[in-house]
């Protein structure tokens, strides 16, 4: 856990004590005894900080309550869910029509926080000064993503002569999904384009916004996107269409790279898992998403 998250711990289990009803915790009150209940969580990696720290509040206040959660990915999140070997998926992109179909339409959708997808470079890239005052627009990233600009020079005759050494997530991430869906030029997502489609498999593919993160800032041509609450010192945010993405940008949809953070059940929620939703949906679990660096949408 990490050291604020940790702090926010102690702050709340302080403040809650033993018998504290309210803001967003009066379900924690044991409904039907103090059976042990066990609740399984899995899906999108960017979800599962918030959703970990969450859930370790959760049990502090709920000793007879043990969540397990985790990252394997938005798409085996969403079938977990669908086949209902998960209590609660998490995702970073929107349901499919065709999932909730699969489900037999039962698939319930909580969202529980914004995020922007920023678009990341090295923070000692040699061009950092101009790209940092200049950003991209949404078709240089297109274009970058789909193979037409291979050199930083096709973006601008005064940058580096250097390969674009493009980075992405695994077939299967939201956050991929996402990116694939909002980068759009010309009417076309990228994710539905034949350059694209065939560039893509020859990038350099890591696991998890960490991994994306730490590879982008040990190359310094490298070009990648990750959730913007991973963005550190150790990579710059690239300005898309002039916009730099931040919680206001993104809550004011004028970033165009943003999106919502999910979870999902298989039917509405009830019983503890509705209490932990509920522990999410309040002030001390939108305190959570925004010390993870996403944005809260109450509170």
């Amino acid at each position: 856990m990490q050291k604020n998250a940790l702090a926010v711990l102690m702050v709340i289990i302080g403040l809650i004590g033993g018998t504290f009803i309210g803001w967003g915790i009066t379900a924690t009150l044991t409904p039907g005894g103090v059976q042990f209940v066990t609740i399984e969580i899995t899906g999108s990696t960017t979800c599962e900080p918030v959703i970990t720290t969450c859930s370790e509040i959760f049990m502090a206040i709920n000793p007879n309550v043990d969540i397990s959660v985790t990252g394997t990915g938005s798409g085996s999140g969403i079938a977990d869910t669908i086949s209902s070997l998960n209590d609660i998926g998490m995702s970073s992109r929107n349901i499919k029509p065709d999932e909730n179909i699969t489900a037999g339409g039962t698939l319930v959708d909580y969202q529980f926080a914004k995020d922007g997808i920023a678009v990341i470079i090295d923070a000692d890239h040699p061009d950092a000064a101009w790209l940092e005052s200049n950003g991209l627009t949404m078709d240089e990233v297109f274009s970058i993503f789909n193979g037409t600009y291979s050199h930083w020079s096709n973006i601008s005759g005064s940058l580096s002569e250097e390969t674009i050494d493009c980075y992405t997530r695994p077939d299967g991430s939201g956050t991929r999904a996402t990116f694939e869906e909002l980068v759009i030029s010309f009417g076309e997502e990228l994710g539905d384009n034949a350059g694209y489609q065939a560039s893509v498999t020859g990038y350099t593919q890591v696991a998890s916004n960490s991994l994306i993160v730490q590879g982008v800032a040990g190359n310094n041509y490298g070009f990648g996107y990750c959730g913007l609450g991973y963005v550190d010192a150790s990579v710059t945010a690239v300005k898309i269409n002039n916009v730099t993405p931040s919680v206001a940008t993104i809550l004011d949809d004028s970033y165009p790279i943003s999106r919502s953070l999910h979870l999902l059940t298989n039917g509405p929620a009830t019983g503890w898992i509705q209490a932990f939703l509920d522990f999410i949906y309040g002030p001390y679990g939108q305190e959570v998403v925004a010390n993870e660096g996403f944005i809260r949408l109450w509170f």
